[in-house]
């Protein structure tokens, strides 16, 4: 005997059926859209970056950047973000409880790297460091909390997109901290902003064929 207005005829395995392609759907369509987010941070890094780089290139001794490309590093970083979160996160929203508390974790985890990033910077001048030091502290650091947030992503998601990235930031981020600040601004926004560009294009590509 059932209570009114229940259905008898609720079938589980169907209803398990209809989630998993409810999830599927919305997978497919984030998928498809997630070649823009990759684009926005390519944008954000070649352009934002490579300002910061022509800022300086004639500097001699290095003194840093000027104010105007820095905040526009800053207003570009926080377009892309703002683009990531609509583009990303609020499709999948609701669909997945461990997905969205991975989602905000993983978004929590970004936002404390780079206000270290910052804290670091500030006591890092309060201590005196030399401009130079400052500026490749400045430049690799949010490449690095970008690369490990990438893996962790990952490793997250099983993302194998986020996974190349991830370890291409890692090897930009190795390699620039060497060649001083001037030069590792003009690789992070080539090779880091350039790198996305190209996940960028493959995986429209991919989404397309």
């Amino acid at each position: 005997m059932t209570a009114p207005g229940e259905n008898d005829d609720f079938d589980p395995s169907a209803a398990a059926a209809l989630l998993q392609q409810t999830t599927h759907r919305v997978r497919r369509s984030t998928a498809v859209r997630t070649p823009v987010v990759y684009a926005g941070w390519g944008v954000a890094w070649l352009v934002g970056l490579g300002g910061m780089w022509l800022s300086v290139r004639d500097q001699r001794p290095y003194h840093g950047p000027a104010t105007a490309p820095t905040v526009v590093l800053g207003v570009l970083l926080a377009a892309a973000l703002a683009l990531t979160m609509v583009v990303v996160l609020r499709p999948t929203r609701g669909i997945s409880g461990q997905s969205e508390a991975q989602g905000r974790i993983f978004g929590l985890a970004w936002l404390c790297g780079f206000v270290l990033v910052f804290t670091l910077m500030d006591a890092l001048g309060r201590l005196g460091a030399d401009p130079a030091v400052l500026g490749t502290v400045g430049g690799a650091a949010p490449m690095l909390v970008t690369s490990l947030s990438y893996l962790v992503g990952a490793a997250a998601w099983l993302d194998r997109a986020m996974l190349t990235m991830g370890l291409w930031l890692a090897l930009v981020t190795a390699v620039g901290v060497y060649t001083g600040p001037v030069t590792l601004l003009f690789i992070a926004a080539t090779a880091g902003g350039g790198g996305f560009l190209l996940m960028a294009g493959f995986l429209w590509w991919r989404s397309r064929s």
